[in-house]
């Protein structure tokens, strides 16, 4: 439990959270097996889940090439947990991985049952929306 832990705090929309919330998270959280060579989901398909590294190295990449390799600790898709657009990337094994899994619904039903964590993540999600608009903004006054 302290390996999910730890990873979720270093998740910005979950970054508020006080134990107690995180623990409420943990329990809708499944551990998967993947094996090498597994194409988690591609580019272009809706989001539906989050992903947390427990084992095992994962690439993230696009019809450019690789973007990223990411490895036990890291975390992707948490963007899925809040809205139901297009992954950005794909994502495949590059070993056996034990990945823990939240799933869009089950991250729902949680936020229904607990109005504290919804304003929490909605206000993170605002704010990373704000930011990457202003980022965006400031890239085209060139």
């Amino acid at each position: 439990m302290n390996l999910i832990l730890n990873i979720l705090k270093t998740i910005p929309l979950l970054q508020t959270l006080t134990e107690d919330e995180y623990k409420s998270l943990i329990e809708h959280i499944l551990l998967q097996y993947f094996p090498a060579h597994y194409k988690i989901f591609a580019k272009g398909v809706p989001g539906d889940a989050m992903y947390l590294i427990k084992s095992g190295t994962v690439r993230v990449f696009d019809e450019s090439g690789e973007l990223a390799t990411l490895n036990e600790g890291d975390f992707f898709g948490e963007m899925a947990l809040i809205e139901s657009a297009p992954r950005m990337a794909g994502v495949e094994t590059l070993s056996d991985c034990e990945l823990f899994v939240l799933n869009r619904a089950e991250f729902a039903g949680l936020m229904q049952k607990c109005p504290s964590i919804a304003e929490k993540v909605q206000k993170a999600y605002d704010d990373r929306k704000n930011e990457n608009k202003e980022n965006l903004h400031n890239q085209t006054k060139w």
